[in-house]
């Protein structure tokens, strides 16, 4: 059997920029001697861990990947062996392994990070396990991720070690081979590789893992290389992820036009910065006379409830905002798509994909909470609009483009007297939202309010932190506060 070409693995293997420590992790304290036990999780997958029962990260991650595909069986490893090598993995393995070669098992796939690596002069995990119990091994030579979807995700940059990460197919019959970064593969693959690598007016175009990257010709930032490599793939769509907001629509024009129509209606923009790219899905949109999705925030790539050290991990394709001391916060709107001027909506894009405050899944179709009473809170590209019910928010709401620095909260003031019903409405709405997202949220109030709507409304920004654009509220906001702390 032959490694790996270049491929070595100098340590045991962690999930780079893992975070947090849930709990009991399970995972081998420095000098600890605990063994390795492994546990059924489901139909013909297990998992390695340490102590009497596998945490709950690792159950829920392994649960992810139940049932597994016929003639397969899935080995989850949480921890590494205290022993620090393939050796003892293959012993803890040994009667799940011997099972396998006995039914039908005919692939065994080892979720575990660089276990396709050899260690020193050790030959890796998925080697040994290939050669002695005959199976095909599918195995990381990087990070292994699992995403929320039950697929697996292992890459890194070009030139990295591990020969770039990815998923490697070992036999014993044949030397391994790379299979791919994300598995199963999506159906828009092919289409992304046919454009391959190639320069479009100053512009550099790869295929990467989630679909395509786009940066400046010439020398750029380490990260412009490396970042678009981590990106977390979807399985019904491709990324176009631009390391820069300044990329020329002509060029973006091009790129899309390469692709097929099936493939070409389902790609979203993607800012490696967090950058707002609302005008440059407009412009491609009005360009090419097709609406063009765009995403809010940059890219996350880790899940992390699983502690540090662990040889999996989830993989989460949700995007964040990191303000400008480093911050980090989940905006509303996930997605929006830009229509062309032609299409009769006059060019206003609106939100196609979002989350309810305070949950971390992500709604589809019409971004609208009830509020109680004759309210509602719509989400835009920038926040939320709050208005009566049966209401639709205006264009300055909806105009307003997404900011790292926070979101924006615009509240309708109706014709009539403002209902009672708004208050408990927008106590309840603000208190769900999470501490990150309401520190930095601004309040802006559309027409002129009179002093009993200034007075509520103060009241409720000062339960809940919340900023208010109008200056009069700020006045009112300060003076309360130095009552209280006098």
């Amino acid at each position: 059997m032959t490694a790996i070409p270049g491929a070595r693995h100098g340590g045991r293997a962690g999930t780079a920029g893992t975070a947090g420590t849930a709990g009991d992790s399970g995972a081998v304290r420095p000098g600890g001697t605990a063994p390795l036990t492994v546990s059924r999780a489901g139909e013909r997958v297990h998992v390695v861990h340490t102590g009497s029962r596998p945490a709950g990260w690792l159950g829920d991650l392994a649960g992810r990947l139940v049932p597994a595909r016929p003639n397969e069986t899935v080995v989850v490893v949480g921890a590494p062996s205290p022993g620090g090598g393939a050796e003892e993995l293959c012993r803890s393995l040994a009667s799940v392994l011997d099972d396998c070669r006995e039914g039908p098992v005919r692939l065994l796939v080892l979720v575990m990070s660089a276990g396709a690596l050899d260690e020193g002069e050790q030959s890796s995990p998925a080697q040994l396990i290939s050669e002695r119990w005959g199976l095909d091994v599918l195995a990381a030579a990087g990070p292994a991720f699992v995403t929320s979807d039950g697929c697996l995700f292992s890459s890194g940059p070009p030139g990295a070690s591990g020969a770039s990460g990815g998923w490697w197919h070992f036999s014993r019959s044949a030397d391994p081979r790379r299979v791919g970064s994300y598995l199963p593969v999506p159906r828009w693959a092919a289409a992304v590789r046919r454009v391959g690598r190639q320069t479009v007016a100053g512009q550099v175009v790869e295929p990467v893992p989630a679909g395509l990257a786009v940066r400046p010709a010439g020398p750029a930032p380490v990260a412009a290389h490396t970042r678009p490599h981590a990106v977390v793939p979807e399985r019904d769509r491709p990324q176009l992820i631009l390391a820069s907001p300044d990329v020329p629509v002509a060029a973006l024009a091009v790129v899309t036009a390469s692709l097929p129509e099936p493939v070409r209606r389902v790609l979203r923009l993607v800012s490696l910065d967090g950058r707002s790219l609302l005008r440059t899905g407009q412009a491609l949109a009005d360009l090419s006379g097709g609406g063009v999705s765009v995403a809010v925030g940059s890219p996350a790539t880790i899940d992390e409830t699983a502690p540090d050290g662990a040889l999996a991990c989830g993989a989460a394709a949700e995007s964040h905002m990191v303000d400008a001391v480093g911050g980090s916060w989940r905006p509303l709107a996930q997605t929006v798509l830009c229509p062309p001027h032609e299409d009769g909506r006059g060019g206003r894009a609106y939100v196609t994909e979002w989350r309810a405050p305070g949950a971390a899944g992500r709604g589809t179709g019409p971004a609208e909470l009830a509020l109680g009473g004759h309210w509602t809170a719509v989400v835009t590209p920038a926040g939320l609009w709050i208005g009566p019910s049966g209401g639709e928010p205006p264009l300055v709401a909806m105009g307003r483009h997404p900011s790292p620095e926070g979101i924006q909260v615009d509240i309708a003031m109706p014709r009539e007297a403002v209902d009672d019903s708004l208050w408990p409405g927008l106590d309840r709405l603000f208190g769900h939202l999470e501490p990150e997202v309401r520190e930095r949220a601004v309040l802006h109030v559309e027409g002129t309010p009179d002093r009993r709507f200034r007075e509520r409304l103060h009241q409720v920004a000062v339960r809940h932190g919340l900023r208010p654009a109008d200056p009069r509220i700020h006045v009112q906001r300060d003076t309360h506060q130095r009552r209280l702390h006098a």
